[in-house]
Protein backbone atom coordinates (compact mmCIF):
# COMPACT_ATOMS: atom_id res chain seq x y z
CA UNK A 1 0.00 0.00 0.00
CA UNK A 2 2.22 2.86 -1.25
CA UNK A 3 1.43 6.27 0.95
CA UNK A 4 3.07 9.57 1.07
CA UNK A 5 3.51 12.11 3.75
CA UNK A 6 2.34 16.00 3.57
CA UNK A 7 3.16 18.78 5.09
CA UNK A 8 0.83 21.29 3.17
CA UNK A 9 -2.23 22.91 4.79
CA UNK A 10 -4.34 22.73 1.58
CA UNK A 11 -3.51 19.24 1.20
CA UNK A 12 -4.05 18.79 5.34
CA UNK A 13 -6.89 21.09 5.83
CA UNK A 14 -9.41 20.07 3.35
CA UNK A 15 -11.37 17.49 1.54
CA UNK A 16 -8.41 14.92 -0.15
CA UNK A 17 -11.18 14.49 -2.71
CA UNK A 18 -11.16 18.15 -3.91
CA UNK A 19 -7.43 17.33 -4.91
CA UNK A 20 -8.87 14.52 -6.95
CA UNK A 21 -6.13 12.18 -6.07
CA UNK A 22 -5.60 8.49 -8.60
CA UNK A 23 -3.33 5.62 -8.89
CA UNK A 24 -1.32 5.40 -12.36
CA UNK A 25 0.12 1.86 -13.73
CA UNK A 26 3.26 1.17 -16.33
CA UNK A 27 0.81 1.87 -19.43
CA UNK A 28 -0.66 5.16 -17.92
CA UNK A 29 -4.13 3.73 -17.30
CA UNK A 30 -5.86 4.41 -13.89
CA UNK A 31 -5.45 2.25 -11.38
CA UNK A 32 -9.02 1.11 -8.96
CA UNK A 33 -7.41 2.04 -5.61
CA UNK A 34 -9.11 3.38 -2.43
CA UNK A 35 -7.30 6.79 -1.65
CA UNK A 36 -7.93 8.31 1.80
CA UNK A 37 -6.13 11.48 4.29
CA UNK A 38 -5.32 9.90 7.74
CA UNK A 39 -3.72 12.75 9.92
CA UNK A 40 -0.44 13.79 7.60
CA UNK A 41 -0.47 10.79 5.32
CA UNK A 42 -2.16 9.96 1.99
CA UNK A 43 -2.57 6.01 2.04
CA UNK A 44 -3.54 4.01 -1.01
CA UNK A 45 -4.93 0.91 -1.12
CA UNK A 46 -4.71 -0.76 -4.69
CA UNK A 47 -5.71 -4.54 -5.47
CA UNK A 48 -2.45 -5.21 -6.85
CA UNK A 49 1.52 -4.95 -6.03
CA UNK A 50 2.52 -3.03 -8.86
CA UNK A 51 4.72 0.19 -8.81
CA UNK A 52 2.19 3.00 -9.17
CA UNK A 53 2.46 6.89 -9.63
CA UNK A 54 0.53 9.33 -7.41
CA UNK A 55 -1.61 12.13 -9.62
CA UNK A 56 -3.57 14.72 -7.81
CA UNK A 57 -4.07 18.49 -7.93
CA UNK A 58 -0.88 20.06 -6.08
CA UNK A 59 -0.79 23.77 -5.46
CA UNK A 60 2.84 24.90 -7.11
CA UNK A 61 3.32 28.30 -6.07
CA UNK A 62 3.47 31.04 -9.04
CA UNK A 63 3.24 28.00 -11.42
CA UNK A 64 -0.59 27.85 -10.21
CA UNK A 65 -2.64 24.75 -9.17
CA UNK A 66 -1.52 21.50 -11.39
CA UNK A 67 -2.64 17.79 -11.58
CA UNK A 68 0.60 16.66 -11.06
CA UNK A 69 2.19 13.15 -10.10
CA UNK A 70 5.06 11.16 -9.06
CA UNK A 71 7.05 8.40 -10.80
CA UNK A 72 5.91 5.34 -10.36
CA UNK A 73 6.83 3.73 -7.28
CA UNK A 74 7.20 0.28 -5.85
CA UNK A 75 5.21 0.02 -2.48
CA UNK A 76 7.07 -0.17 0.55
CA UNK A 77 6.54 0.17 4.29
CA UNK A 78 7.27 3.41 5.70
CA UNK A 79 5.72 7.00 2.41
CA UNK A 80 7.39 8.73 0.60
CA UNK A 81 7.28 12.36 0.92
CA UNK A 82 4.78 13.60 -1.60
CA UNK A 83 6.73 17.00 -2.42
CA UNK A 84 9.65 15.26 -2.95
CA UNK A 85 8.32 12.82 -5.59
CA UNK A 86 6.05 15.42 -7.56
CA UNK A 87 9.60 17.20 -7.75
CA UNK A 88 12.02 14.28 -8.60
CA UNK A 89 9.19 13.22 -11.38
CA UNK A 90 9.27 16.66 -12.99
CA UNK A 91 12.87 16.45 -13.06
CA UNK A 92 12.87 13.11 -14.74
CA UNK A 93 10.68 14.49 -17.16
CA UNK A 94 12.78 17.87 -17.98
CA UNK A 95 15.34 15.32 -18.98
CA UNK A 96 13.30 12.62 -20.76
CA UNK A 97 11.88 15.47 -22.98
CA UNK A 98 15.07 17.60 -23.91
CA UNK A 99 16.53 14.48 -25.36
CA UNK A 100 13.77 13.60 -26.94
CA UNK A 101 13.18 17.27 -28.24
CA UNK A 102 16.58 18.51 -28.81
CA UNK A 103 19.09 15.12 -28.38
CA UNK A 104 21.87 18.28 -27.02
CA UNK A 105 22.04 19.65 -23.67
CA UNK A 106 21.25 23.61 -24.02
CA UNK A 107 23.89 26.02 -23.20
CA UNK A 108 24.44 26.79 -19.22
CA UNK A 109 23.49 30.49 -19.75
CA UNK A 110 20.27 29.53 -21.35
CA UNK A 111 17.12 30.53 -19.26
CA UNK A 112 15.30 26.93 -19.38
CA UNK A 113 18.75 25.09 -18.36
CA UNK A 114 19.70 27.57 -15.79
CA UNK A 115 16.39 27.35 -13.60
CA UNK A 116 16.72 23.38 -14.66
CA UNK A 117 19.98 23.49 -12.47
CA UNK A 118 18.48 25.37 -9.84
CA UNK A 119 15.60 23.01 -9.01
CA UNK A 120 18.31 20.23 -9.30
CA UNK A 121 20.43 21.57 -6.85
CA UNK A 122 17.29 22.14 -4.57
CA UNK A 123 16.21 18.50 -5.25
CA UNK A 124 19.68 17.86 -4.03
CA UNK A 125 19.41 19.66 -0.81
CA UNK A 126 16.15 18.55 0.23
CA UNK A 127 17.50 15.14 0.18
CA UNK A 128 20.38 15.60 2.32
CA UNK A 129 17.88 17.43 4.57
CA UNK A 130 16.40 14.05 5.33
CA UNK A 131 16.10 13.11 8.61
CA UNK A 132 16.03 9.63 7.30
CA UNK A 133 13.62 6.79 6.90
CA UNK A 134 10.31 8.10 7.71
CA UNK A 135 11.56 10.96 9.57
CA UNK A 136 11.01 14.31 7.17
CA UNK A 137 11.22 17.73 8.15
CA UNK A 138 9.94 20.62 7.22
CA UNK A 139 13.16 21.97 5.70
CA UNK A 140 13.46 18.67 3.17
CA UNK A 141 9.55 19.67 2.00
CA UNK A 142 10.27 23.30 1.47
CA UNK A 143 13.46 22.43 -0.33
CA UNK A 144 11.46 19.87 -2.29
CA UNK A 145 8.37 22.51 -3.37
CA UNK A 146 11.04 24.84 -4.32
CA UNK A 147 12.61 22.44 -6.30
CA UNK A 148 9.14 21.53 -7.66
CA UNK A 149 8.24 25.13 -8.66
CA UNK A 150 11.85 25.50 -10.39
CA UNK A 151 11.58 22.63 -12.32
CA UNK A 152 7.80 23.03 -13.52
CA UNK A 153 8.80 26.56 -14.68
CA UNK A 154 12.26 25.30 -16.48
CA UNK A 155 9.88 21.97 -18.08
CA UNK A 156 7.47 25.24 -19.38
CA UNK A 157 10.24 27.54 -20.93
CA UNK A 158 12.04 24.26 -22.90
CA UNK A 159 8.58 23.15 -23.94
CA UNK A 160 7.91 27.36 -24.99
CA UNK A 161 11.44 27.24 -26.86
CA UNK A 162 10.91 23.78 -28.58
CA UNK A 163 7.63 24.66 -29.74
CA UNK A 164 8.63 27.57 -31.28
CA UNK A 165 11.52 26.31 -32.91
CA UNK A 166 9.32 24.15 -34.37
CA UNK A 167 6.83 26.02 -35.86
CA UNK A 168 9.10 28.89 -37.38
CA UNK A 169 9.63 26.74 -40.28
CA UNK A 170 5.90 25.24 -40.61
CA UNK A 171 4.71 28.83 -40.55
CA UNK A 172 7.18 29.57 -43.71
CA UNK A 173 6.24 26.76 -45.41
CA UNK A 174 2.83 27.99 -45.10
CA UNK A 175 3.05 31.45 -46.23
CA UNK A 176 5.31 30.35 -48.82
CA UNK A 177 3.17 28.22 -50.09
CA UNK A 178 -0.19 30.68 -50.47
CA UNK A 179 1.72 33.34 -51.55
CA UNK A 180 2.88 31.06 -54.25
CA UNK A 181 -1.21 29.53 -54.55
CA UNK A 182 -2.02 33.13 -54.40
CA UNK A 183 0.61 34.70 -57.37
CA UNK A 184 0.29 37.89 -55.87
CA UNK A 185 -3.32 38.46 -56.14
CA UNK A 186 -6.62 39.10 -54.32
CA UNK A 187 -8.29 35.43 -53.60
CA UNK A 188 -11.75 35.57 -53.13
CA UNK A 189 -12.63 35.92 -49.65
CA UNK A 190 -10.23 38.83 -48.68
CA UNK A 191 -6.69 38.50 -50.39
CA UNK A 192 -3.80 36.52 -50.72
CA UNK A 193 -2.81 36.36 -46.85
CA UNK A 194 -6.57 34.61 -46.41
CA UNK A 195 -5.79 31.53 -48.57
CA UNK A 196 -3.03 30.41 -45.57
CA UNK A 197 -4.04 28.33 -44.02
CA UNK A 198 -3.06 28.75 -40.40
CA UNK A 199 -5.42 26.08 -39.36
CA UNK A 200 -7.14 28.01 -36.25
CA UNK A 201 -11.12 28.15 -36.26
CA UNK A 202 -13.95 28.01 -33.66
CA UNK A 203 -16.90 26.25 -32.31
CA UNK A 204 -20.39 28.44 -33.28
CA UNK A 205 -23.70 27.36 -31.28
CA UNK A 206 -27.38 27.65 -32.60
CA UNK A 207 -28.10 30.67 -30.52
CA UNK A 208 -25.90 33.05 -31.45
CA UNK A 209 -25.66 33.55 -35.38
CA UNK A 210 -25.69 37.28 -36.50
CA UNK A 211 -24.14 39.73 -38.82
CA UNK A 212 -21.59 41.15 -36.02
CA UNK A 213 -20.50 37.71 -35.06
CA UNK A 214 -20.26 36.59 -38.65
CA UNK A 215 -17.94 39.23 -39.26
CA UNK A 216 -15.99 38.39 -36.11
CA UNK A 217 -15.76 34.77 -37.36
CA UNK A 218 -14.93 35.85 -40.94
CA UNK A 219 -11.99 37.93 -39.90
CA UNK A 220 -10.53 35.93 -37.16
CA UNK A 221 -10.54 31.75 -37.95
CA UNK A 222 -9.86 29.53 -41.10
CA UNK A 223 -12.63 27.73 -40.47
CA UNK A 224 -15.67 27.07 -38.49
CA UNK A 225 -16.90 23.90 -36.36
CA UNK A 226 -20.41 23.44 -36.08
CA UNK A 227 -22.08 21.23 -33.64
CA UNK A 228 -24.56 19.17 -34.32
CA UNK A 229 -25.78 17.67 -31.59
CA UNK A 230 -28.66 14.76 -31.52
CA UNK A 231 -31.16 16.51 -28.91
CA UNK A 232 -30.85 19.94 -30.54
CA UNK A 233 -31.61 18.37 -34.19
CA UNK A 234 -34.29 15.80 -33.23
CA UNK A 235 -35.67 17.11 -29.48
CA UNK A 236 -38.69 14.81 -30.32
CA UNK A 237 -38.33 11.66 -32.03
CA UNK A 238 -39.12 11.64 -35.99
CA UNK A 239 -39.15 15.46 -35.72
CA UNK A 240 -35.75 17.42 -36.98
CA UNK A 241 -35.14 20.99 -36.52
CA UNK A 242 -32.66 22.03 -38.72
CA UNK A 243 -33.08 25.88 -39.49
CA UNK A 244 -30.71 26.91 -36.47
CA UNK A 245 -27.53 24.79 -37.89
CA UNK A 246 -28.61 26.02 -41.64
CA UNK A 247 -28.14 29.55 -41.11
CA UNK A 248 -24.45 29.24 -40.01
CA UNK A 249 -23.43 26.50 -42.67
CA UNK A 250 -25.19 28.36 -45.54
CA UNK A 251 -23.32 31.64 -44.22
CA UNK A 252 -19.66 29.86 -44.09
CA UNK A 253 -20.54 28.23 -47.10
CA UNK A 254 -22.16 30.78 -49.96
CA UNK A 255 -20.56 34.33 -48.39
CA UNK A 256 -17.84 33.39 -46.25
CA UNK A 257 -16.08 30.67 -48.09
CA UNK A 258 -15.15 29.33 -44.77
CA UNK A 259 -14.77 25.43 -44.76
CA UNK A 260 -17.09 23.58 -42.41
CA UNK A 261 -16.30 20.79 -39.28
CA UNK A 262 -19.54 19.01 -38.77
CA UNK A 263 -20.27 17.32 -35.57
CA UNK A 264 -19.97 15.28 -33.12
CA UNK A 265 -23.03 13.87 -34.93
CA UNK A 266 -23.06 11.02 -32.47
CA UNK A 267 -22.30 12.48 -28.63
CA UNK A 268 -22.71 10.12 -26.18
CA UNK A 269 -21.95 12.48 -22.94
CA UNK A 270 -24.54 13.56 -20.91
CA UNK A 271 -27.35 16.21 -22.17
CA UNK A 272 -26.16 15.69 -25.26
CA UNK A 273 -28.48 12.90 -26.71
CA UNK A 274 -32.48 13.37 -27.00
CA UNK A 275 -34.50 11.80 -24.24
CA UNK A 276 -36.31 9.53 -25.80
CA UNK A 277 -33.30 7.65 -27.08
CA UNK A 278 -33.09 6.04 -23.80
CA UNK A 279 -35.81 3.75 -24.89
CA UNK A 280 -33.35 1.38 -26.11
CA UNK A 281 -30.57 1.88 -23.39
CA UNK A 282 -30.92 -1.91 -22.86
CA UNK A 283 -31.43 -2.88 -26.73
CA UNK A 284 -28.28 -2.44 -28.56
CA UNK A 285 -29.30 -3.37 -31.82
CA UNK A 286 -32.16 -1.22 -31.92
CA UNK A 287 -30.27 1.74 -30.87
CA UNK A 288 -27.55 0.90 -33.55
CA UNK A 289 -30.71 0.99 -35.99
CA UNK A 290 -31.51 4.35 -34.69
CA UNK A 291 -28.49 5.65 -34.78
CA UNK A 292 -27.72 4.41 -38.51
CA UNK A 293 -30.88 6.16 -40.15
CA UNK A 294 -30.22 9.95 -38.08
CA UNK A 295 -26.53 9.83 -39.83
CA UNK A 296 -27.86 8.82 -42.75
CA UNK A 297 -30.81 12.12 -42.37
CA UNK A 298 -28.01 14.79 -40.77
CA UNK A 299 -25.08 13.78 -43.59
CA UNK A 300 -27.46 13.47 -46.36
CA UNK A 301 -28.78 17.01 -45.39
CA UNK A 302 -25.25 18.38 -45.28
CA UNK A 303 -22.89 16.22 -47.38
CA UNK A 304 -22.29 19.21 -50.42
CA UNK A 305 -21.62 22.12 -47.38
CA UNK A 306 -19.46 20.28 -44.59
CA UNK A 307 -16.09 19.07 -45.75
CA UNK A 308 -15.41 16.93 -42.71
CA UNK A 309 -16.90 15.73 -39.95
CA UNK A 310 -16.22 15.19 -36.40
CA UNK A 311 -18.83 11.83 -36.30
CA UNK A 312 -18.59 10.21 -32.73
CA UNK A 313 -18.00 12.22 -29.05
CA UNK A 314 -17.68 10.69 -25.99
CA UNK A 315 -18.16 7.23 -26.72
CA UNK A 316 -14.98 5.62 -24.98
CA UNK A 317 -16.36 7.59 -21.86
CA UNK A 318 -19.15 4.89 -21.51
CA UNK A 319 -21.66 7.09 -19.62
CA UNK A 320 -24.85 7.31 -21.56
CA UNK A 321 -25.68 3.93 -22.44
CA UNK A 322 -24.33 1.05 -20.75
CA UNK A 323 -21.97 -0.24 -23.89
CA UNK A 324 -19.33 -3.19 -23.53
CA UNK A 325 -15.95 -2.31 -24.94
CA UNK A 326 -16.91 -4.21 -28.68
CA UNK A 327 -20.19 -2.29 -28.55
CA UNK A 328 -18.40 0.48 -28.77
CA UNK A 329 -15.89 -0.11 -31.06
CA UNK A 330 -19.21 -1.19 -33.43
CA UNK A 331 -20.92 2.08 -33.02
CA UNK A 332 -17.01 3.64 -33.90
CA UNK A 333 -17.02 1.52 -37.25
CA UNK A 334 -20.36 2.07 -37.60
CA UNK A 335 -20.04 5.94 -37.83
CA UNK A 336 -16.94 6.43 -39.61
CA UNK A 337 -18.24 3.71 -42.36
CA UNK A 338 -22.05 5.68 -42.88
CA UNK A 339 -19.95 8.96 -43.84
CA UNK A 340 -17.40 7.03 -46.27
CA UNK A 341 -20.29 5.45 -47.90
CA UNK A 342 -22.31 8.84 -48.49
CA UNK A 343 -19.54 10.93 -48.67
CA UNK A 344 -16.48 9.33 -49.80
CA UNK A 345 -14.50 12.70 -50.48
CA UNK A 346 -15.04 13.68 -47.09
CA UNK A 347 -12.64 13.45 -44.31
CA UNK A 348 -13.53 12.16 -41.04
CA UNK A 349 -12.87 12.94 -37.31
CA UNK A 350 -13.09 10.93 -34.07
CA UNK A 351 -13.08 12.95 -30.99
CA UNK A 352 -11.59 11.45 -27.67
CA UNK A 353 -12.69 13.68 -24.38
CA UNK A 354 -10.55 13.89 -21.77
CA UNK A 355 -7.74 12.65 -23.80
CA UNK A 356 -5.54 12.86 -19.91
CA UNK A 357 -7.46 10.02 -19.21
CA UNK A 358 -8.97 10.94 -15.80
CA UNK A 359 -12.54 9.16 -16.50
CA UNK A 360 -11.14 6.03 -15.96
CA UNK A 361 -10.99 6.26 -12.66
CA UNK A 362 -14.72 7.37 -11.89
CA UNK A 363 -16.06 4.49 -14.50
CA UNK A 364 -14.20 1.26 -15.31
CA UNK A 365 -16.71 0.74 -18.06
CA UNK A 366 -15.35 3.02 -20.15
CA UNK A 367 -12.16 2.97 -22.16
CA UNK A 368 -8.50 4.45 -21.81
CA UNK A 369 -8.45 7.23 -24.48
CA UNK A 370 -4.90 5.81 -25.75
CA UNK A 371 -6.09 2.30 -25.54
CA UNK A 372 -9.57 3.56 -27.37
CA UNK A 373 -7.46 5.51 -29.86
CA UNK A 374 -5.19 2.52 -30.41
CA UNK A 375 -8.17 0.30 -31.12
CA UNK A 376 -9.49 1.94 -33.45
CA UNK A 377 -5.83 1.83 -35.42
CA UNK A 378 -5.63 -1.85 -35.02
CA UNK A 379 -9.01 -2.70 -36.25
CA UNK A 380 -8.66 -0.61 -39.33
CA UNK A 381 -11.27 1.70 -39.00
CA UNK A 382 -10.60 4.46 -41.61
CA UNK A 383 -10.46 7.68 -39.82
CA UNK A 384 -8.73 10.24 -41.48
CA UNK A 385 -7.99 11.61 -37.63
CA UNK A 386 -8.65 12.25 -33.99
CA UNK A 387 -10.31 14.81 -32.63
CA UNK A 388 -8.57 15.81 -29.08
CA UNK A 389 -10.56 17.69 -26.81
CA UNK A 390 -8.58 19.83 -24.50
CA UNK A 391 -9.97 22.09 -21.83
CA UNK A 392 -9.20 22.81 -18.42
CA UNK A 393 -11.44 24.57 -16.14
CA UNK A 394 -14.57 24.40 -14.32
CA UNK A 395 -17.96 22.98 -16.30
CA UNK A 396 -17.09 19.24 -16.19
CA UNK A 397 -15.16 16.31 -15.23
CA UNK A 398 -11.76 15.54 -16.46
CA UNK A 399 -10.33 19.27 -17.02
CA UNK A 400 -7.83 19.97 -14.17
CA UNK A 401 -5.15 22.22 -14.76
CA UNK A 402 -1.89 21.32 -16.50
CA UNK A 403 1.00 23.07 -17.61
CA UNK A 404 2.32 23.27 -21.19
CA UNK A 405 5.27 20.44 -20.67
CA UNK A 406 2.26 18.35 -19.89
CA UNK A 407 0.23 19.32 -22.91
CA UNK A 408 3.17 18.74 -25.11
CA UNK A 409 3.91 15.53 -23.70
CA UNK A 410 0.30 14.30 -24.17
CA UNK A 411 0.59 15.12 -27.57
CA UNK A 412 3.79 13.55 -28.04
CA UNK A 413 2.25 10.46 -26.72
CA UNK A 414 -0.96 10.30 -29.60
CA UNK A 415 1.18 11.01 -32.10
CA UNK A 416 2.36 7.16 -31.92
CA UNK A 417 -0.70 6.17 -33.71
CA UNK A 418 0.37 7.99 -36.98
CA UNK A 419 -3.03 10.12 -37.54
CA UNK A 420 -3.12 13.52 -37.58
CA UNK A 421 -5.03 15.72 -34.72
CA UNK A 422 -7.35 18.38 -34.75
CA UNK A 423 -7.86 20.09 -31.43
CA UNK A 424 -10.48 21.62 -29.69
CA UNK A 425 -9.11 23.94 -26.67
CA UNK A 426 -11.07 25.00 -24.01
CA UNK A 427 -10.51 27.95 -20.83
CA UNK A 428 -12.20 29.47 -18.57
CA UNK A 429 -12.29 33.87 -18.21
CA UNK A 430 -13.21 33.55 -14.51
CA UNK A 431 -12.90 30.59 -11.80
CA UNK A 432 -15.73 28.19 -10.89
CA UNK A 433 -19.16 29.40 -9.75
CA UNK A 434 -19.66 30.21 -6.28
CA UNK A 435 -22.38 28.31 -4.18
CA UNK A 436 -26.12 29.10 -5.41
CA UNK A 437 -28.62 28.24 -2.72
CA UNK A 438 -31.59 26.43 -3.41
CA UNK A 439 -34.76 28.14 -2.71
CA UNK A 440 -35.96 25.55 -1.25
CA UNK A 441 -32.98 24.32 0.76
CA UNK A 442 -31.69 27.41 1.60
CA UNK A 443 -27.79 26.79 2.08
CA UNK A 444 -27.99 23.33 2.25
CA UNK A 445 -29.03 23.24 -1.71
CA UNK A 446 -26.43 25.23 -2.13
CA UNK A 447 -23.64 23.08 -4.55
CA UNK A 448 -20.03 24.94 -5.15
CA UNK A 449 -18.39 23.86 -8.90
CA UNK A 450 -15.42 21.93 -7.89
CA UNK A 451 -12.38 23.67 -8.49
CA UNK A 452 -9.90 22.31 -10.93
CA UNK A 453 -6.91 24.21 -10.28
CA UNK A 454 -5.37 26.86 -12.82
CA UNK A 455 -2.24 27.40 -14.93
CA UNK A 456 -0.24 30.36 -13.51
CA UNK A 457 -2.76 32.59 -11.81
CA UNK A 458 -6.54 32.13 -10.81
CA UNK A 459 -8.26 32.29 -14.13
CA UNK A 460 -9.60 35.75 -15.52
CA UNK A 461 -9.96 37.22 -18.92
CA UNK A 462 -6.10 38.02 -19.40
CA UNK A 463 -5.67 34.06 -18.12
CA UNK A 464 -7.46 32.82 -20.54
CA UNK A 465 -5.97 34.61 -23.29
CA UNK A 466 -2.47 33.78 -21.96
CA UNK A 467 -3.37 30.06 -21.78
CA UNK A 468 -4.85 30.05 -25.55
CA UNK A 469 -1.57 31.66 -26.42
CA UNK A 470 0.85 29.11 -25.14
CA UNK A 471 -1.93 26.78 -25.84
CA UNK A 472 -2.08 27.80 -29.84
CA UNK A 473 1.77 27.51 -30.14
CA UNK A 474 2.73 23.95 -28.48
CA UNK A 475 -0.28 22.59 -30.83
CA UNK A 476 0.12 24.25 -33.57
CA UNK A 477 4.11 23.30 -33.48
CA UNK A 478 3.29 20.28 -33.98
CA UNK A 479 3.41 18.88 -37.59
CA UNK A 480 0.52 15.78 -36.47
CA UNK A 481 -2.05 18.48 -35.48
CA UNK A 482 -3.97 19.27 -38.35
CA UNK A 483 -5.99 22.03 -36.94
CA UNK A 484 -7.34 24.11 -33.63
CA UNK A 485 -10.37 25.45 -32.83
CA UNK A 486 -11.76 27.16 -29.74
CA UNK A 487 -14.15 25.78 -27.86
CA UNK A 488 -16.87 28.62 -27.99
CA UNK A 489 -17.29 31.58 -29.68
CA UNK A 490 -20.29 32.74 -27.74
CA UNK A 491 -20.68 32.65 -23.75
CA UNK A 492 -23.78 30.61 -22.72
CA UNK A 493 -25.78 29.99 -19.46
CA UNK A 494 -24.39 27.80 -17.79
CA UNK A 495 -27.77 26.00 -17.06
CA UNK A 496 -27.56 24.66 -20.32
CA UNK A 497 -26.68 21.16 -20.17
CA UNK A 498 -25.32 21.21 -23.88
CA UNK A 499 -22.58 23.66 -23.17
CA UNK A 500 -18.98 23.01 -22.71
CA UNK A 501 -18.01 25.57 -20.19
CA UNK A 502 -20.38 28.33 -19.37
CA UNK A 503 -17.78 31.30 -19.48
CA UNK A 504 -15.26 29.67 -21.94
CA UNK A 505 -16.84 31.61 -25.00
CA UNK A 506 -14.48 34.11 -26.43
CA UNK A 507 -17.34 37.11 -26.25
CA UNK A 508 -19.16 37.60 -23.37
CA UNK A 509 -23.38 36.88 -22.70
CA UNK A 510 -23.66 40.72 -23.31
CA UNK A 511 -21.51 40.91 -26.70
CA UNK A 512 -18.30 42.06 -25.43
CA UNK A 513 -15.25 40.83 -27.19
CA UNK A 514 -13.05 39.36 -24.66
CA UNK A 515 -9.15 39.74 -24.02
CA UNK A 516 -8.90 36.23 -25.70
CA UNK A 517 -10.38 37.05 -28.98
CA UNK A 518 -8.59 40.28 -29.64
CA UNK A 519 -5.24 37.88 -28.96
CA UNK A 520 -6.12 36.13 -31.70
CA UNK A 521 -6.49 38.98 -34.11
CA UNK A 522 -2.48 40.00 -32.99
CA UNK A 523 -1.79 36.30 -33.33
CA UNK A 524 -3.39 35.95 -37.01
CA UNK A 525 -1.62 39.11 -38.09
CA UNK A 526 1.98 37.67 -36.55
CA UNK A 527 1.18 34.61 -37.84
CA UNK A 528 1.11 36.30 -41.17
CA UNK A 529 4.32 37.38 -40.60
CA UNK A 530 5.79 33.92 -39.53
CA UNK A 531 5.68 34.49 -35.76
CA UNK A 532 4.53 32.06 -33.42
CA UNK A 533 1.81 33.48 -30.95
CA UNK A 534 3.89 33.43 -28.09
CA UNK A 535 6.03 35.84 -29.87
CA UNK A 536 3.42 37.75 -31.39
CA UNK A 537 1.95 38.21 -27.84
CA UNK A 538 5.16 39.44 -26.32
CA UNK A 539 6.55 41.93 -28.69
CA UNK A 540 3.75 43.14 -30.68
CA UNK A 541 0.80 45.04 -30.63
CA UNK A 542 -1.24 45.11 -33.69
CA UNK A 543 -3.52 47.37 -34.68
CA UNK A 544 -7.30 46.84 -33.30
CA UNK A 545 -9.35 44.69 -35.34
CA UNK A 546 -12.05 45.91 -37.95
CA UNK A 547 -14.33 44.60 -35.18
CA UNK A 548 -14.71 46.86 -31.74
CA UNK A 549 -18.20 44.92 -30.30
CA UNK A 550 -18.72 41.86 -31.31
CA UNK A 551 -23.02 42.50 -30.56
CA UNK A 552 -25.07 39.60 -30.15
CA UNK A 553 -26.46 37.40 -32.62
Amino acid sequence: MPSFAVFEEAVRGRDLAARRPYLVGADDIPLPAEISLEGAVIRCKKPGAEASSLSLLFDAGPSGELMLRTCLLPEREHPYLLSLELARHRIMLFLTKLEEWLNCDLPGDDGAMALFEQARQKFTAALAASGGGARFTLEEDRLARESLRLAIEASERLSNLVAELMLVPRLEAAVNAAGGAAGGGAGPAGGAAKQVNFWTGVCVGREHAGAALQKVVAETFDFIVKPMRWTELEPSEGEYSFAKTDKWVEWAVRQANLPVVGGPLIDFRPGRTPEWLSIWENDYETLREVIFEHLKRVIGRYRKAVSRWTVAGGLHLNTQFPLTLEQMMDLTRLCVMVVKKLQPGAKVNLEIDQPFGEHYLANTRSAPPMLYAEMVSQQGIAADAYCLRVQMGPGGEGRSARDMMQLAAMLDAYSAFNKPLCLILGAPSSPPSAAAPDPDLGTLGASSEPDPGHWRRPWSQEMQAEWMTHALTTALSRPWVQSVAWQDLYDAPAADATVEMACGGLITRDGKPKAALRRLAAIRQGMRRKKPPTRTAATEHPASPAWTEAGEG
